[in-house]
């Protein structure tokens, strides 16, 4: 495992997650400002409605870098090319199928919406938040997976990020001016897909010998439509709460839990930025079969992550609640502080959140035809659960649909990678999850019940955080040290091992430099 690269990317996944939350938070509020909730709804539901057209990668992505590790840890450039020359051809025509079907859902979207947003401007914003994707197929797909497959995500993240921001700007900027949300949302896509400038600039610098156009190695994606299993089951998973919602609900129903959402978006982004930057380098890890390295690294990952994620859901629990009384003050065209809805999305975002090492794991090593039946399972007890309770409790059953089906496959992830990859027991997994529950029992405690958080304003809300991070850092990382202070230790040497590569590798960079001049 490259332990500098991991770093990079751990780093710039952390910079990306931190400005995409802030803008996430941000925009919103003034789009609901400015146009009000059923637009925002309609934006949302438009964007998960897309999310389902992009099945037609159909596990390509994921498939592609798997396919990488292996001949990218032999540096084998003639079967990096052939992979690389196979994946081009398939984005390409997954680009086709998925302009066709934007064209469609532009036609047939308005129909679900009626009367709530007029018809024209329903159908057009389909076709521009479309945009971002078609660019994805076209063009920047075939980079995305070379950079993540050669534990380069720091490229993807960062270019990411400069787009985000710029987005964000050109955004605010426009709807503050009073421009048509049309135009707002057709400006910031266009700045967004800008953004391929940059990734293939750096691409064509960086892998000289990458030739996209060799004889293409179709059969080394073979494993494409097991991981299409996947991404279809993260896709029902993760968006159908929005598409169900918008069509047995409303766009006001929708925007209430976009905004919930986005708050939650924000905490797993910055928890999943521990996972998205490693996956690679444990792919590189597998395939070069060292198990003892394996279980060591997993070992310490799993530990620092449960950290991260009792920290982080610790501190959603006490916050978010004071947060949206803040957030949507002054907006009375829906209800949005609702207790009960927190509450689920705080059981939903830990259940599953703590199977994500496992899948992490699952991805790196390819298995995806051997656990694509489990995931089949998950998406069927999620829609049956959530189509059944909306009748009845509206978003509430729905939220009840995701708790359900998290329930039956995060232990049957754990109980998978523990047997099948690791080769080791999950018991160490299990205590990690108990030790989790109690941690986050004791540190949210006394703040819903004795020190309540009622801040009268942003700046008296973000001391209330500094107050209840504070808190709550200081009880996990007591409760981890104690409770398992060999880890601990294996962390701190890894971090420490870590920094000192790369001061000495700035410190080259300076003799160098200094050497030249």
């Amino acid at each position: 495992m490259k332990i500098d690269n991991a770093l990079y990317n751990l780093i710039a996944n952390l910079l990306l997650q931190f400005v995409t939350a802030a803008v996430g938070i941000i925009l919103p509020r003034l789009i609901i400002e400015a146009y009000g909730s059923n637009m925002n709804g309609m934006i949302s539901s438009i964007n998960q409605f897309l999310r389902y057209l992009s099945l037609v990668e159909a596990g390509l992505g994921a498939a592609s870098i798997a396919a990488l590790y292996k001949p990218l840890a032999a540096s084998n450039i003639g079967e990096v090319n052939a992979v690389l020359s196979a994946s081009r051809l398939f984005y390409r025509r997954a680009g086709i199928i998925f302009a066709v079907l934007v064209v469609g859902c532009a036609v047939c979207y308005p129909f679900l919406v009626h009367g709530q947003v007029p018809v024209i401007t329903s159908s057009v914003m389909v076709l521009i938040l479309a945009g971002s994707g078609l660019v994805e197929y076209f063009i920047i797909g075939k980079y995305r997976v070379l950079l993540m497959a050669d534990q380069k995500s720091y490229v993807i993240s960062l270019i990411q990020t400069i787009g985000v921001i710029l987005n964000a700007v050109v955004s605010v900027v426009l709807i503050m001016s009073g421009f048509d949300v049309l135009i707002t949302q057709t400006a910031a896509t266009l700045i967004f897909v800008s953004r391929v400038l940059l990734v293939k600039w750096y691409v064509r610098r960086e892998y000289k010998e990458v030739n996209y156009r060799a004889v293409p190695n179709h059969k080394a994606l073979d494993r494409r439509w097991d991981a299409f299993i996947h991404q279809l089951n993260t896709l029902i998973v993760y968006a159908a709460p929005v598409v169900i919602i918008t069509i047995c609900c409303s766009l006001s129903e929708v925007s209430v839990y976009a905004v919930y959402n986005m708050v939650f978006v924000a905490v797993n982004m910055f928890v999943s930025a521990f996972s998205n930057g490693l996956m690679a380098s444990f792919g590189h890890v597998i395939a070069s079969g060292e198990r003892g390295s394996l279980l060591r690294q997993f070992g310490a990952y799993e530990y620092m992550y449960y950290a991260v994620l009792t920290a982080a859901y610790a501190c959603a629990a006490i916050l978010i609640l004071p947060f949206l009384r803040l957030y949507t003050s002054g907006i009375h065209d829906a209800v949005y502080i609702r207790p009960e809805l927190a509450a689920l999305f705080i059981v939903v975002g830990i259940v599953s959140n703590v199977r994500l090492p496992h899948y992490t794991l699952i991805q790196a090593a390819g298995h995806f035809r051997e656990t694509k039946y489990p995931s089949i399972v998950e998406s069927i007890i999620n829609l049956a659960v959530s189509i059944i309770l909306v009748q009845w409790f509206g978003m509430i059953g729905v939220m009840l649909g995701s708790i359900c089906s998290h329930l039956y496959r995060t232990p049957e992830l754990i109980r998978y990678t523990s047997k099948h990859i690791l080769e080791h027991s999950a018991k160490q997994t299990i205590v990690r999850i108990i030790r989790l529950v109690i941690l986050s029992a004791i540190a949210i405690t006394p703040f819903l019940f004795v020190f309540v958080p009622e801040p009268a304003s942003v700046m008296n809300w973000l001391l209330w955080a500094i107050i209840a991070g504070t808190v709550v850092l200081f009880i996990i990382v007591i409760g981890n040290v104690l409770l398992e202070p060999e880890t601990a230790r294996q962390v701190w040497k890894q971090v420490n091992r870590a920094i000192k590569k790369l001061k000495q590798r700035k410190g080259k960079g300076q003799l160098d430099h200094d050497q030249t001049s």
